[in-house]
């Protein structure tokens, strides 16, 4: 059948964080194009993201190794051809793929030794400040054309995953409050572990609040260690679930305390209250997303690219107290009207 719509293959970021800044957009590409059929390659890990949210018409995996780059090539031209493609990452690799399967015109940010991978490469948007890494990824989807104010992040969380999450938490006292220790740049953004133990203690204690910590597999242990501290009332669900299972997971608690990390941004994308601790970070560039968000921070140094290990990063997340946390839980609570 002669094609009738413009057929864009959009190539997505690798981090979770970096995934939900990227949503907003693509929202507003689909709202420039709304007869466009967009497919958007993700890696296997990140892909379950791309099926909970509303823009793409199909997806395709980004496969990782020499041989999953091959195949990844052969997915891209048997799913094709496209019109174009948007490179969203800065790597070499995402865009030699749409090189070798032969899509043009090739857009993406130059860089990286890419340049003559690209057929219209794209510059940093002018200006001293970095704005908001999701106007930097409008900048690259529509150009001048983007618009002033981005939508919000979609997603969706199913209702069987709903169900399935609720088996898990539903004997815990409401409001439903989520920790979320870990980060994956590491120490450099976590928020001290005697923390988040003192602001869990005080919440289920004093005011009768549910406590569920939650992390990957990876943070398993320190999940647990946690929630044991607390003492009851306080649950670890880490390593337990899926990423759908995950997402329906956040969407249940009334309101998280999170570290700079992809956590902090898919629970502001589901309208979940989040209270964001940032240490050297800067929220301006990375914070999250969403309506129900209070952002402390003490420091004024900002570094958007921190090492793992960072002494200035450390006491800064340090000087952020279990009462200011708690008062900002409170806020949110009253905003959503589920105060105790």
């Amino acid at each position: 059948m002669p094609r009738t719509v413009e057929s864009v293959l959009i190539v997505a970021v690798n981090w979770i964080g970096d995934t939900i800044m990227a949503l907003p957009a693509v929202q507003a590409f689909r709202a420039a194009h709304p007869h466009a059929h967009i497919t958007v390659m993700a890696k296997p890990g990140i892909l379950p993201l791309w099926e909970a949210h509303v823009v793409p018409d199909s997806r395709i995996e980004f496969l990782s190794g020499t041989h999953g780059t091959w195949q990844t090539i052969q997915l891209v031209r048997s799913s094709g051809p496209y019109d174009r493609v948007f490179i969203l990452p800065n790597s070499f690799r995402s865009a030699l793929i749409p090189w070798l399967a032969g899509v043009r015109p090739r857009i993406g940010l130059a860089g990286h030794g890419r340049r003559w991978l690209l057929t219209q490469p794209v510059d940093p948007m002018p200006g001293p400040e970095r704005p908001h890494q999701s106007v930097e990824y409008a900048h690259l989807l529509l150009g001048a054309n983007r618009p002033t104010s981005l939508p919000a992040p979609q997603l969706s969380v199913s209702h069987a995953e709903t169900q399935e999450i609720d088996s898990l938490v539903c004997d815990l006292p409401r409001p439903l409050i989520g920790l979320i220790p870990g980060a994956a740049r590491g120490p450099s953004k976590q928020w001290p572990r005697e923390r988040f133990i003192e602001t869990g203690q005080r919440l289920s204690h004093d005011d009768s609040m549910g406590i569920v910590v939650i992390g990957s597999s990876a943070e398993r242990p320190l999940c647990e260690e946690i929630a044991r501290d607390i003492g009851v009332g306080a649950r670890a669900i880490a390593g337990r679930t899926n990423l759908q299972q995950w997402l329906a997971l956040l969407a249940s608690c009334d309101v998280v305390v999170a570290n700079d990390s992809g956590a902090m941004h898919v629970a502001a994308a589901l309208g979940v209250g989040v209270v964001a601790i940032f240490g050297i970070t800067d929220p301006v560039q990375t914070g999250p997303l969403g309506n129900r968000v209070v952002i402390l921070q003490k420091s004024t140094e900002r570094n958007r690219d921190i090492p793992r290990i960072s002494e200035a990063a450390t006491a800064a997340l340090a000087a952020v107290q279990p009462d200011e946390v708690c008062v900002a839980i409170h806020q949110l609570l009253v905003q959503k009207g589920s105060a105790v």
